[in-house]
């Protein structure tokens, strides 16, 4: 079990995370139809996951993968099963965050996804094969989009859609820097009409030089993991 956006290992309350396995699921689906009045499903294609002794809201199950949004669980150890049809498998552990466990979702080439305003892709030219990509500029307003940004004020709603009558900003603010760089941060938040996504606004620091530079967003004292570039072109 890894977070849903590095994958790599470890867990944080209310973020999303990926179970890879074997018979995990005897159908390949998602939770396109099975969200009721914004409620998430804890049972899809006859798949239920428990973590901590409470119910998963699962996005994406196949034979091998699970994409779910962890539920409001405590910290450190926390017993994991899998039920297919009603079938447990063996429980097994995974570690739960305290409050923070940052990571940036990636498109090819271990690029953070970035947007502009106007959600127009940051990314560098021929990243996906058909459609046209820009890297950022330095001095661009962009949006980073991540998981695992922690607690919110309002509090964070817990197994439904993130509505948007309200912003739910992080209680904590992060900072990101580019390529050892400060980046300037306009703020953090839930995107509405999703779950366990964040959005981060930043401004790319006009000094950057054309490159695929290091980026990394540091929340309640928790890095993001290493090895994911923002590519940069004037």
């Amino acid at each position: 079990m890894v977070n849903g956006a590095s994958f790599q290992r470890g867990i944080v309350p209310n973020s999303w995370a990926t179970i890879l396995g074997t018979n995990l699921s005897t159908t390949t689906t998602n939770w396109n139809n099975a969200i009721v009045n914004g409620a998430l499903p804890t049972t899809l294609g006859g798949v239920t996951v428990t973590i901590g002794g409470k119910p998963a809201y699962l996005y994406y199950v196949s034979p091998t993968q699970i994409n779910l949004l962890v539920p409001d669980v405590g910290a450190g150890p926390v017993s994991v099963t899998v039920a297919v049809a009603g079938a447990a498998n063996n429980a097994f552990t995974a570690v739960s965050a305290i409050a923070h466990g940052p990571a940036f979702f990636l498109w090819p080439g271990s690029q953070a996804v970035a947007t502009r305003q106007n959600f127009s892709l940051a990314a560098k030219a021929g990243t996906f094969g058909g459609a046209a990509t820009v890297a950022a500029k330095p001095g661009d307003v962009i949006i980073l989009w991540g998981t695992g940004f922690g607690s919110t004020n309002p509090a964070t709603p817990v197994g439904t859609v993130v509505p948007s009558d309200k912003t739910y900003t992080t209680s904590t603010a992060p900072t990101v820097t580019i390529n050892n760089i400060p980046a300037k941060v306009f703020g953090a938040a839930l995107a509405p009409g999703f779950a366990g996504l964040y959005q981060v606004a930043i401004q790319v620091p006009a000094s950057l030089a054309d490159g695929d530079w290091p980026i990394v967003a540091t929340i309640g004292g928790v890095q993001s993991p290493t090895g994911v570039v923002l590519s940069v072109h004037q």
